[in-house]
């Protein structure tokens, strides 16, 4: 074998490794983008305080999940079993075009609703003994901000984004959820995720809320 061919090989054999380190180094575990016919079959509802409006609507062949919440309060979800360690990333794109208004909110409770919500479950065998992150878009508090709910201590609100958006204007997320864990709880998750879910709610304030939701993604790196 002549060196040219056996330079020529071996250069291939380093760019497929590469290649597959590269691939193998990304995996999906599960992508919602929403544009398959009723592609909220396999999602179910938690209703809490009234129903939100959950719908699909279109962008040309781009579909989103549309949620406008009138003095409700509900949730859906997909049910989801993995190892958070295995796929530690949750990425997605939203959009607020209505905050509730808190101006008139005085406690922690009256203050716990948000636009958008994106939730990571890790169920167990009561809701106490369950942990939850969510992820909120809030209209004032500073993005990064990690909220204790007045729902328990082991529900952690991280306020991923924060403030007014322009009109359809969409917003990316990616989000290490293990790390993520690690600093809101002080400890490895000793539970596997169950689900993902999104919300929009505005019963506390008695007000109105609108949201869009779109591309929710679930992988091993970003």
């Amino acid at each position: 074998m002549n060196r040219k061919l056996t330079s020529c090989l071996i250069a291939i054999c380093i760019i497929i490794c590469i290649g597959y380190a590269a691939h193998s180094a990304f995996t999906t575990l599960r992508e919602f983008t929403f544009d398959d016919p009723n592609p909220l079959s396999k999602w179910s509802k938690m209703i809490l305080n009234g129903q939100v409006d959950y719908k699909i609507l279109k962008m040309g062949g781009d579909g989103y999940v549309d949620a406008m919440s009138d003095k409700t309060c509900s949730a859906i979800y997909y049910r989801l079993g993995y190892k958070l360690k295995d796929y530690p990333v949750l990425s997605w794109n939203w959009n607020v075009s209505k905050f509730p208004d808190k101006s008139a909110a005085k406690t922690d409770k009256e203050k716990d609703d948000y636009a958008a919500r994106v939730y990571v479950v890790f169920p167990f065998l009561s809701f106490s003994s369950s942990k939850f992150i969510e992820y909120v878009w809030d209209n004032d508090l500073p993005e990064g901000s990690v909220v204790d709910s007045p729902e328990g201590d082991n529900i952690k609100i991280i306020v991923a984004r924060s403030g007014a958006c322009a009109e359809g204007e969409w917003k990316q997320e990616k989000r290490n959820v293990y790390e993520d864990y690690l600093k809101v709880f002080g400890a490895k998750p000793a539970l596997g995720v169950g689900a993902i879910a999104i919300m929009c709610d505005a019963d506390s304030t008695k007000t109105e809320a609108a949201s869009k939701f779109d591309d929710i993604t679930v992988s091993s790196e970003i």
